[in-house]
């Protein structure tokens, strides 16, 4: 796929190219009205940075995006947050990671002083494993750490605990990824580790209960990911 990268600013997508890209909002997700969404994650007023991938198609037609925001509101961190979507003929291709992995990356490097930390609620479980298999620590993990546990009372300390590791790593969003039934019964039956994971975590995934996936942003954090990368490789 073609692809166009551009930090977001209101007003800075064709008319064309925004309603293509509402279009794949509404398609992605049920209970949300694609206008709102568009306006709370693209255009929320403070003191955001947005960064976006357009992916396109050879006939150039808008495939998907994935939108990160870096929110400087925290005194004592930076949360990085994520949206994207894709026509369902291109889910599932692992498309976001380099996109996310560069831009994390570069706003480490401007501010290595300032504290980074990975934030997004993750509805879907295939979503999950594409950031869990690449990364080399992403919370929650299987083990659970008293350091996981107060993250996420900074971070979500209104959502919901999880029965399984007691951790307030989950969080009721409203809406949901459109997966058929035999998709949802797919997933919640995988032998795929990560999958296994979120489904044992999160068995409400289908029902508008998101997972919490959060990733401490650090040097040992992207040095251990650029190894596991290394190792996958081979």
């Amino acid at each position: 796929m073609n692809k166009r990268d551009l930090s977001y600013l209101p007003g800075c997508l064709s008319a064309v190219t925004r309603a293509q890209l509402l279009s794949i909002i509404g398609q992605c997700f049920e209970g949300i009205e694609p206008e709102a969404y568009f306006a709370y994650y693209f255009e929320q007023d403070g003191p955001i940075i947005r960064r976006l991938r357009l992916y396109y198609t050879q006939a150039g037609e808008l495939a998907g995006y994935c939108l990160l925001t870096f929110d400087d509101s925290h005194q004592a961190f930076c949360v990085i947050g994520a949206s994207a979507g894709f026509l369902p003929q291109f889910r599932g291709k692992n498309n976001t990671f380099s996109f996310s992995i560069l831009e994390v990356t570069k706003a480490y490097l401007r501010r290595p002083w300032r504290t980074l930390i990975y934030a997004d609620t993750m509805l879907s479980p295939a979503m999950f494993r594409a950031m869990a298999k690449n990364i080399a620590t992403v919370y929650p993990t299987a083990t659970g750490s008293s350091t996981e546990s107060q993250l996420y009372q900074v971070l979500n300390p209104t959502g919901l605990e999880s029965d399984v590791n007691g951790m307030l790593c989950l969080k009721l969003v409203g809406r949901k990824t459109r997966y058929s039934a035999a998709e949802v019964a797919q997933f919640k039956a995988s032998n795929k580790a990560e999958i296994a994971h979120y489904c044992t975590v999160n068995p409400n995934f289908d029902e508008g209960v998101a997972l919490l996936a959060v990733i401490p942003v650090t040097l040992r954090q992207l040095l251990a990911t650029a190894w596991k990368q290394l190792k996958n490789l081979f």
